[in-house]
């Protein structure tokens, strides 16, 4: 490993630290969301991270650092397949460029910033909600 590589190794969870979590510069993302659902289901990322974002591994609500902005996301996903750094998550697949290029991976990252940060309320879900109020009227000494 190169000495570039090993500062950059370094450097990343600093600045994924130290950027704030819900930064996202719109001006300066360069993806495209509709290509990137595609680009989300065909690599497999809704297995861990769900359909709309809020799977076992959430990218909604609070989105983590290495999704403050374009440039950071990348990196991750970079470092991860290029350098193979030992980051705290062996789940994460590793996506090389030769794998998952920029264009893609910029598509896929403005994809995931459209998933809404909260699950929806209560009263947002009528069936749910009803089921809820049966639940609750019920008397329990009763099966």
């Amino acid at each position: 490993m190169t000495m570039k590589a090993r500062l950059a190794l370094c450097a990343l969870p600093l600045l994924v630290f130290l950027l704030p979590a819900g930064a996202q510069a719109a001006d300066g993302m360069t993806g495209n969301a509709t290509a990137g659902k595609t680009e989300y289901f065909e690599h497999g990322c809704y297995s861990c991270h769900g359909y709309n974002g809020g799977g076992r591994v959430t990218l909604t609500g609070k989105p983590a650092g290495t999704l403050a902005n374009e440039t950071v996301f990348l990196s991750f996903l970079r470092m991860r397949g290029d350098e193979n750094p030992l980051l705290p998550s062996s789940e994460m697949p590793h996506f090389a460029v030769s794998s998952l290029p920029d264009k893609q991976a910029k598509d896929i990252y403005a994809f995931i910033r459209t998933f809404k940060p909260d699950d929806p309320s209560l009263d947002s879900v009528p069936v749910l909600k009803s089921i809820l109020q049966e639940v609750e009227s019920r008397d329990p000494a009763k099966p």
